[in-house]
């Protein structure tokens, strides 16, 4: 649920209390309208006694009101659609205060008897008022259509019940009701004649439904391809209002099924009770009971977060639950006295389960806690500790090379949480930063401020040494970066004497032989049996290298009879025990569909083929095409596999027609 900065000031604050208080005032029984006009031919007149209820607490008022009431035409068939205009006079309580272009929406409720039973409802436009002070309120004159039941018949008397105005001040909606108590009678006959067809059906929840969720609806005989329009009414059928639904999906096809759903609107415009939905298509129209129960928490309020420390400029996610539905959640950072750091609050609304969800960023490192509270009440107050931490931002880049419009696997450790990193390619010095030698990133910050993710290197960038820079909530950390089309990585790059080294190729010249030997501080070549391999069709190779000779500094891949190319990788000679090689790697482990992945394995047969393919999460073969490779002398190989396929969730090799050796590793598409 989206979050949002709270209104500049401490919680509770008397400016913001009387700010309340003034739109509060500003509602006062709108449902008083223009000094009444001479009555129109045929239109009808009555002046009974209303009871307005006032809302936001102004109390209630008594007193006349006159209703005049046009209704045409005279005859209509069953479920056909009646014209209202209606001109109200002024109503018995008016506004304490002078309000311009306040947004308003008139309505008229009226009971049906002879030929028809119910109630239907005349609304009027919104129409923007200027409302003067301890004056009457002057709603200009509006009109309306509804449809009189499709089981009517004869002669239908329409009686005024009550008149209800919605208006909207100060980004809250008010309703004010006032109700027929004496004086009233009928305003108009309309006599219902003919046959409209078979009425339409409309099936609605049996059980109840809350607030700010969606309805499901259904129901047949509706007009083909017609607009359904969805609105709450009371019990009784009248005081029908499309603003008691927040959105609606709601369609009707070819055959005239009813399909959909309309979402309520919050508890507050929807209070707990019986009530009737009705849907109009413009043609016909139909009620179904619903009964609106909003979420009543079964517990008492709990609240967490997702992370319990962390450095200034982290995000996180703090999360409650048994709230009531659809009230304002307050959350704001307390220093280590208790006083509340204004500038950390955020607020969101709890939703229909009663839970809620909301960022709060660590921007102040004095927060010493975090506070809760529903709907600014004191007793609803809960607080929890937050330690703010020293950022101790770490980054690799893994094998730390990568051909321009490759991707890396990135990594790293104490960054700020729910920031999204931002990468930029620096000369090796982490000067000159730029952010367009990063021509792609996956790169993310989980809640226990582990980094992940890749880079992806410009097609453009030369050939060099660089730093790579990741920057997240205010820190920010280096690691060195070799950009080139041809490099060789070794795997792994130190070990004792007798340690037997993969040495990975990239860029080289296609069916090409490559030699490889071991190289002193001088440059001369050690005492170490040269090995040799073919590059494959992608420029690609893998081959082991024993490492005895003592003063190895390096090793050097130089292709033979071709460019020759040659390329460096340094070697450090340590004590100990020969470590184990990889069997299997993928590089990078995740990106996006496109994503050209290194894949290296080792202690496969000699020269057996290995397949390798994508695979789905239920272990079938991705849409991907398969890449074969001839595994070397040594056991290993090495390939390029692109992954196009979003299903893609790991990728295998298998050897082929020998012993069947299958190794799979995850890969993540992003």
């Amino acid at each position: 649920m989206f979050a949002h900065r709270r209104p500049t000031g401490r919680r509770g604050s008397s400016a913001w209390r009387r700010a309340v208080a003034l739109g509060a005032g500003a509602v006062l029984a709108w449902t008083g309208g223009a000094i009444a006009l001479a009555p129109l031919a045929h239109a009808g007149t009555i002046t009974p006694t209303v009871h307005c209820t006032l809302p936001a607490g102004q109390g209630e008022a008594t007193g006349p009101q006159q209703f005049t009431i046009e209704l045409t035409p005279d005859v209509v068939d069953p479920g056909g659609k009646v014209h209202a205009k209606v001109t109200l006079g002024p109503s018995p309580a008016t506004s304490g205060l002078s309000l311009n272009d306040v947004p308003t929406t008139p309505s008229v409720d009226l009971a049906m008897s002879g030929g028809a039973t119910g109630t239907v409802t005349v609304t009027g436009p919104e129409v923007a008022l200027d409302v003067p002070s301890g004056q009457p309120i002057e709603i200009p004159p509006y009109e309306g259509d509804f449809l009189i039941p499709a089981n009517a018949s004869g002669p239908i008397t329409f009686t005024p019940l009550r008149n209800i105005t919605r208006t909207k001040v100060l980004g809250s909606n008010y309703t004010t009701t006032c109700q027929v108590t004496a004086g009233g009678g009928s305003i108009g006959t309309v006599t219902a004649e003919g046959s409209a067809g078979q009425p339409a059906t409309l099936i609605a929840p049996t059980t109840a439904v809350r607030p700010s969720t969606a309805v499901a609806l259904s129901g047949s005989r509706w007009t083909a391809g017609a607009t359904p329009v969805p609105s709450l009414c009371a019990a009784d059928g009248g005081g029908c209002d499309t603003g008691k639904f927040a959105s609606s999906s709601l369609t009707i096809n070819g055959s005239g099924q009813l399909t959909g759903s309309a979402v309520l609107a919050a508890a507050g415009t929807v209070p707990d009770g019986s009530y009737l939905v009705k849907v109009g298509d413009g043609t016909k129209e139909t009620t179904a009971p619903l009964t609106v129960q909003a979420f009543v928490p079964d517990g008492p309020r709990a609240i967490a977060l997702s992370r319990g420390s962390g450095p200034v400029g982290s995000v996180i996610t703090v999360t409650g639950s048994d709230y009531y539905q659809d009230r304002w959640i307050n959350t704001v950072g307390l220093d280590a006295g208790g006083a509340t750091l204004d500038e950390t609050a955020v607020y969101v609304k709890s939703r229909p389960d009663g839970t809620f969800s909301v960022d709060f960023t660590v921007s102040d490192p004095a927060i010493a806690s975090i506070q809760v509270d529903e709907a600014n009440d004191p007793a609803t107050l809960l607080t929890t500790p937050f330690t703010v931490t020293e950022a101790t931002a770490t980054l690799s880049a893994g094998t730390a090379k990568v051909k321009p419009g490759g991707s890396i696997a990135v990594s790293g450790g104490g960054w700020p949480s729910g920031v999204t990193p931002a990468a930029a390619l620096c000369a090796a010095d982490g000067t000159g930063c730029n952010a367009a030698g990063i021509s792609g990133s996956t790169l993310r910050i989980a809640a226990d401020g582990t980094l992940s993710g890749t880079v992806t290197a410009a097609g453009s960038t030369a050939r060099g040494v660089y730093a790579l820079q990741v920057t997240a909530g205010g820190q920010q950390a280096l690691t060195q970066l070799t950009v080139s089309p041809t490099y060789i990585v070794l795997t792994p790059a130190s070990g004792p004497r007798g340690t037997a080294v993969t040495v990975l190729g990239q860029g080289f010249a296609k069916v090409a032989t490559v030699s490889i030997t071991g190289l002193r501080a001088d440059g001369s070549k050690t005492s170490d049996s040269v090995r040799t391999k073919v590059v494959g069709l992608d420029g690609a190779f893998s081959q082991t290298f024993t490492v005895n000779a003592a003063d190895t500094v390096a090793i050097r891949v130089r292709e033979v009879l071709v460019n020759p190319r040659t390329e460096t990788a340094a070697f450090t000679v340590q004590d100990g025990t020969a470590p184990a090689g990889a069997s299997f790697a993928l590089s990078p482990p995740e990106g996006p569909p496109g994503t050209v992945v290194q894949v290296t394995g080792r202690g496969f047969a000699p020269v057996a083929t290995v397949s390798v393919t994508g695979r789905t999460a239920d272990g079938k073969q991705t849409a991907d095409s398969y890449v074969t490779r001839v595994i070397g002398l040594d056991g290993t190989f090495a390939l390029n596999f692109t992954v196009r396929d979003p299903a893609t969730k790991a990728i295998r090799a298998c050897e082929v027609l020998v012993n069947g050796k299958t190794v799979q590793q995850l890969f993540t598409v992003s």
